[in-house]
């Protein structure tokens, strides 16, 4: 955590975004549900760079009174990223719809407990080490952070259930599955 702070100012527990600032992600509820946590002890930390229509996204932690409370990182390195996972109350995908949810998967790799919608494929990502929302519902998305940040037991949980669920999805895994397939047709 010394090195968020001294490098990026995070001084705070906070909950974590990582993704492209687009509307299809749905940060703008995020942002909306964050606000209504009420919490001056957190912050919402959101990585990722400009996407398309992105202004409604930077505007929206001025809208609901909240602009001390959100941090925009848009210049992140890949090698820093672990340590905003590793840190991170919990990590929440709200997206409106996703191709796959890797960073669902690379949350729970490092350690974080996840949030992510109920749609597209982020069910098949997260499996059962996820709590899973309406990403059309704002409240629904307030709760279950609320419930994260008030059960720790759950988060251990999610934790635990979320190491096995990203081992499903290493590439090493992938790796050997597929010179096993390729050893199998030489042998035939």
């Amino acid at each position: 955590m010394e090195d968020l702070k001294k490098q990026f100012g995070i001084s705070r527990k906070y909950i974590l975004f990582v993704g492209t600032l687009q509307p299809r992600k749905n940060i703008e509820r995020l942002i909306e549900a964050f606000s209504k946590l009420g919490r001056d002890d957190l912050e919402l930390v959101i990585i990722g760079k400009k996407g398309w229509q992105f202004e409604d996204i930077l505007d929206a932690p001025k809208k609901f009174g909240i602009s001390e409370n959100v941090r925009f990182l848009h210049n992140v390195t890949d090698e820093e990223l672990p340590n905003f996972y590793n840190n991170a109350e919990m990590f929440v995908l709200p997206s409106l719809y996703e191709g796959f949810g890797l960073p669902v998967l690379e949350a729970m790799k490092y350690g974080t407990a996840v949030i992510t919608s109920d749609i597209s494929s982020l069910p098949e990502a997260g499996g059962d080490a996820a709590l899973y929302i309406d990403p059309n519902n704002t409240e629904d998305i307030t709760a279950k952070m609320q419930k994260l940040l008030e059960d720790d037991n759950l988060k251990d949980e999610l934790i635990k259930k979320g190491h096995k669920q990203a081992e499903k999805f290493s590439w090493e895994k992938s790796a050997r599955q597929t010179l096993a397939v390729l050893e199998e047709a030489a042998n035939e």
